[in-house]
């Protein structure tokens, strides 16, 4: 019989005749390798394992082989049996197989709707009104009209059955707590407290980039409250300032009133407030949690207080800077009562402080207001950094940072604030008035310095010579202009 010659050279015929030779090699093959298989042995063919000479890789084959002893530990004697109690057992392993799928994947399921479906706080099933869940619209219930019409045409409206009216009440109950829920969400509370951010106009060149450094620094701030027997003593704010890692601890710096008991005097210099170190001190975290506080060390001088917090999660520290000057665009930080963030614009301004008044303040320009509990939280640049902490002694003003690194330096190496008491007040040529610098610069050439005002007696600066009406214009060698570099 002619062949027909392929484009390759090859006819169809020899093609099909060679594909049955190989097979039937193939089958050979097969035949002498099955019991090579079941025996487990590694026959070899012309050199090469059976593994490699079937295309089958060791791993495969380990794994063919495991799975044949699984299949006959698992059918038992199954083996030695009759096909009919061959086909019994399979069927009872079929079964049993199929009983572990649906009990695997009714649990699988049930975590999934467990997973689904989280308890809020108030308790309750969450019904999706505040997670990612969808959920079914919200919709006022109504109570359906009945009317019965009668041939002459009037209208009688039909009374509602006591189980409807129940369901109808049930339903508005439903209702109204769904919608007072989905209100305290965040993104639909109605009422925010106003703050400088969104009302003032003077700081729409400012408001878009100190929106994001405020909700930065937003994160070291806490607020916090002290109690003594369970009755409210005070309520401020702070910052942290340090956290470690090892003992999970972190510390809050805040003023020193929120433990102040009493306080006889106005005058500061005076000394005679009252503290209460034992008591009870709650740290008020953002998103609705607190802490208890207890307190390290508290100065009177500086107004500062220190307290350990016990904190699982890891909290942001802030960054310092000791560099602020006149006019400069500061943020006044805080929490309310609700743990909210209180902010409030203001500038920098240099004043002489009164004669009730220490020498460590710097004071803040800005709209009159109260500082309940904005007090003890901490002042930033426009770059984030804390310029200072806010102080609850003179209103409007904070304590610098060049005082509070100095303090926070000495109390982390000796566990206390020292201060020497030097028995002096003074004011600060430089923000007098233009008139009476003048004066003093033609008298005495001078137009920098500190012009003593008054000598305790008995004190430091009274025994080495130090009188009312002269002026320090150094200080350990260094040139000092106002009180605060003293």
């Amino acid at each position: 019989m002619p062949l027909a010659i392929t484009p390759e050279g090859e006819g169809s015929g020899s093609r099909k005749s060679r594909s049955r030779g190989r097979m039937r090699q193939t089958e050979f093959l097969e035949s002498k390798a099955t019991p090579a298989l079941h025996r487990g042995s590694k026959q070899n063919w012309g050199g090469t394992s059976t593994a490699a000479t079937f295309g089958m890789t060791t791993r495969s084959m380990e794994r063919a082989q495991h799975q044949s002893s699984l299949s006959k530990s698992a059918n038992g004697p199954a083996e030695g049996c009759s096909k009919r109690k061959r086909a019994k057992l399979a069927g009872i392993s079929r079964r049993a197989s199929s009983e572990r799928s649906s009990k695997k994947g009714k649990r699988s399921q049930d975590r999934l709707e467990r997973k689904a479906k989280k308890i809020n706080r108030w308790g309750e099933e969450d019904d999706g009104s505040c997670s990612s869940v969808v959920s079914s619209p919200l919709r006022e219930p109504y109570m359906p009209v009945l009317v019965e019409r009668y041939p002459d045409g009037t209208q009688i409206r039909k009374p509602i059955d006591t189980a409807t009216s129940n369901k109808y009440r049930d339903m508005q109950q439903y209702y109204y707590g769904k919608l007072a829920r989905q209100m305290e969400m965040p993104t639909l509370i109605p009422d925010t407290p106003p703050n400088c951010l969104v009302n003032d106009p003077m700081l729409l060149h400012i408001r878009e980039p100190s929106r994001k450094i405020v909700l930065r620094a937003a994160q070291f701030v806490v607020g916090i409250s002290s109690s003594i027997d369970g009755e409210p003593l005070a309520r401020c704010s702070g910052f942290w300032i340090d956290y470690d890692t090892e003992k999970r601890t972190g510390t809050v710096v805040t003023t020193a009133h929120l433990i102040r008991t009493e306080r006889p005097s106005l005058d500061a210099w005076l000394c005679k407030d009252e503290y209460a170190p034992n008591a009870q001190v709650t740290v008020h975290l953002r998103g609705g949690t607190d802490a208890k506080a207890y307190l390290l060390y508290h100065q009177k001088h500086y107004d500062l207080a220190f307290f350990r917090v016990r904190m699982d999660s890891y909290i942001q520290e802030p960054y310092f800077s000791d560099e602020v000057t006149c006019a400069q665009d500061i943020f006044e930080l805080g929490r309310d009562e609700s743990a909210d963030l209180v902010i409030n614009h203001g500038r920098v301004e240099y004043s002489n402080p009164t004669v009730y008044e220490r020498h460590h303040h710097m004071y803040i320009q800005g709209p009159h207001r109260d500082r309940e509990y904005d007090k003890g939280g901490p002042v930033i640049d426009l770059h984030g950094k804390v310029v200072g902490m806010i102080d609850s002694c003179p209103a409007g003003s904070f304590i610098p940072s060049s005082i509070l690194l100095k303090c926070f330096h000495l109390w982390r190496n000796f566990e206390r604030i020292r201060r020497p008491h030097l028995g002096l007040k003074f004011s600060a040529i430089s923000l007098l008035n233009p008139v009476q610098v003048e004066k003093i610069l033609i008298e005495y050439k001078i137009d920098e310095g500190l012009i003593v005002e008054e000598v305790s007696t008995g004190s430091p600066a009274e025994k080495c010579g130090i009188r009312v009406g002269d002026v320090i214009e150094r200080f350990n060698g260094k040139c000092i202009s106002t009180a605060v570099e003293g």
